[in-house]
């Protein structure tokens, strides 16, 4: 992620799925040249009519690099046209601070690999586009709903 006008500047993540369950991972910050462990589990798989349940350590907050933790339940939805939409909800607690913030977010994708979503980590509000593509993905964020930052991935 490049964000020239946050406080991290750019982010750069590093995941590896060592479980279908679980994901463990690094983020480096630019601009303190900070590193922060990332780690997710899914505690309870989605089902037909169930949310999947998860737990998370990381980053909370884009561009903000703070340290954080949260709880969340999900779903996705396969629709008749091969579209895809996906919701989450949940609670997130950042380090520096001594209560709990909902966090959600939804996100629509279409078949042929653009999307569109908007992400709320308890502070603010994130709108963003992406397009996919194989095992690449890109998109652009208006963080904080005002400071553009941009996104760039591979897949292995």
């Amino acid at each position: 992620m490049i964000a020239p006008t946050t406080v991290t500047r750019a982010e750069t993540f590093l995941w590896y799925q060592a479980r279908p369950e679980l994901q463990l991972g690094v983020a480096h910050l630019w601009k303190q040249n900070a590193l922060r462990y990332l780690a997710s589990m899914r505690l309870a798989p989605e089902g037909a009519k169930t949310l999947s349940i998860s737990v998370s350590a990381g980053v909370q907050g884009i561009g903000t690099g703070n340290p954080g933790y949260a709880l969340t339940a999900e779903k996705n939805f396969a629709l008749a046209n091969g579209d895809r939409l996906n919701a989450y909800a949940g609670v997130g607690l950042r380090s520096n601070e001594s209560h709990g913030h909902p966090l959600w977010g939804v996100r629509y994708n279409w078949k042929n690999g653009l999307g569109v979503g908007l992400q709320d980590d308890g502070h603010d509000r994130h709108p963003f586009v992406t397009y996919g593509r194989g095992s690449h993905f890109g998109g652009v964020y208006l963080i904080e709903s005002k400071s553009l930052g941009i996104m760039i991935g591979r897949r292995w």
